[in-house]
């Protein structure tokens, strides 16, 4: 070959490698730029999933919340309802003269009855309000009780509710304190007085502000413990004190109260129409068939006096239920709860605040479809802490692709519900041990770095009243 030629076949294969490695070099640089935009599209793609994840937990939670809102003013409309029914009732049935009784002997005598049993008509009403705007002739101390009762009137009547970021006592609780602060210096009035003192604790302690913590509980049986000097509480009393009992797990003394409440509460006539005495036996047997759930491992000779009280009130459970006897009494008892509540023409939110607690007389039995069927039934009249953990619990044991999603979406629920509103102590009591650690472990799952146990410690829960 002449050197001509190789010059050129050299020239030639310089060329084509040249030209081979700027096509090996673009081609990298497209591979690059295609690395590029699919690790842009990466980050913009998880920026939108995240946007939109978080934009749906936030419609979930607004939804969640304007549900609630919208049940709380359902239910203050049926509220403000039966308070003009009953006054219409009450205007029809007064004689022209009972609004002219102002002595402060009767205007006492009507405090008694509100603060004892909550009874209050509307010609008590107007005999304690006019009573307490008149300071002629009546002592500092019985002016003062008519005071904080009118007080307390005015509190019910507004349907307010203590605000749970709340500071100190509303400015109406604050004056029925004061004004029965007063009156208690008066040795004759003083268990009356304490009776309204004990009122506003435990709007206090049951309010979401404290949901039953110890500290507010202890000071709701001190003054209930005061109000019965030389007698025995009254039936409203008796029912304040057997609610905390309950929410702080005490179930045997919590049993004992409401069966005494219930005991005290009397006959209720068919056709009552009683607002009060229907309220207080509503609230008395939804108690005991609630404690009848917790007590559910005592013997029943440890119980003897209270179960024999709740058979002969209760009665039978309807025919055909399934469940151990104890558990067939509770719901007795709830269900007579329940009918009160509809003769009371309150709302299915409302009167789902006893239906809830027959779900754990199922869990109690072992019966996971009933306690799934029912708090399923709850949740579509409203949603309530309880009913939403029991409802996750119980899908769980229930193999249906119905209960598996019912069990994400009651899960998301707890997690929008704060953890005290669980009631750790009472629901300890109203679950076996298994359960409990499996409802403690869905809750905290959702409340991540929160625990939910019983605040109470073991000598906070063998103090308390004393046992009548």
């Amino acid at each position: 070959m002449s050197d001509k030629a190789e010059e050129d076949l050299i020239a030639l294969v310089s060329s084509e490698q040249r030209d081979f490695r700027r096509i090996l070099f673009a081609g990298f640089g497209i591979l690059f730029l295609l690395v590029a935009m699919s690790a842009a599209l990466g980050v913009y793609y998880y920026s939108v999933a995240n946007s939109l994840e978080a934009t749906s937990a936030r419609l979930e939670r607004n939804a969640f919340d304007s549900r609630l809102a919208a049940d709380r003013q359902t239910n203050q409309v049926a509220n403000l309802e039966r308070a003009v029914r009953r006054t219409y009732d009450e205007f029809r049935a007064a004689s022209a003269s009972a609004p002219t009784r102002s002595k402060s002997a009767a205007a006492l005598e009507a405090v008694g009855a509100y603060l004892q049993r909550g009874a209050h008509s509307l010609n008590d009403e107007l005999l304690i309000e006019a009573a307490s705007l008149n300071r002629a002739g009546a002592a500092p101390e019985a002016h003062a009780l008519l005071v904080g009762a009118t007080a307390l009137l005015a509190w019910e009547r507004s349907g307010e509710q203590i605000a749970t970021d709340a500071t100190g006592l509303p400015d109406t609780l604050a004056k029925a304190k004061a004004a029965f602060e007063k009156a208690k210096t008066d040795p004759d009035l003083a268990p009356l007085a304490q009776t309204g003192l004990a009122w506003i604790l435990f709007i206090d302690a049951s309010s979401n502000r404290s949901t039953y913590a110890l500290a507010d509980c202890e000071a709701v049986f001190r003054a209930i413990e005061a109000s019965a000097v030389g007698s025995t509480p009254g039936p409203q009393p008796l029912y304040w004190r057997a609610q905390c009992e309950r929410k702080l797990g005490r179930t045997h003394e919590a049993l004992r109260d409401y069966a005494l409440a219930l005991r005290q509460s009397g006959e209720i006539a068919d056709a009552s129409r009683d607002e009060a005495a229907l309220t207080l036996a509503m609230n008395a047997f939804h108690g005991v068939g609630t404690e009848l759930v917790a007590t559910f491992d005592m013997p029943d000779e440890d119980l003897r006096a209270e179960l024999d009280l709740a058979g002969s009130l209760c009665g039978k459970a309807e025919e055909g239920q399934k469940g151990s006897p104890r558990m067939l009494l509770a719901r007795s008892c709830l269900d007579q709860a329940i009918r009160l509540r509809e003769r009371l023409h309150q709302t299915n939110n409302q009167v789902s605040g006893t239906a809830e607690n027959v779900s754990f007389s199922y869990l109690r039995d072992g019966d996971f479809d009933g306690a799934y069927a029912n708090a399923a039934a709850v949740e579509r009249t409203g949603l309530f802490a309880w009913n939403e953990l029991v409802r996750a619990l119980a899908a769980k044991h229930v193999a249906t692709p119905a209960a598996r999603k019912a069990e994400r979406d009651a899960r998301r629920n707890v997690s929008f519900f704060a953890t005290g509103r669980f009631n750790p102590c009472e629901l300890k009591v109203l679950l076996n041990a298994e359960l409990f650690a499996e409802a403690r472990s869905i809750v905290e799952a959702e409340h991540k770095g929160e625990s939910l146990v019983c605040a109470a410690t073991q000598t906070a829960e063998g103090s308390g009243p004393p046992k009548p």
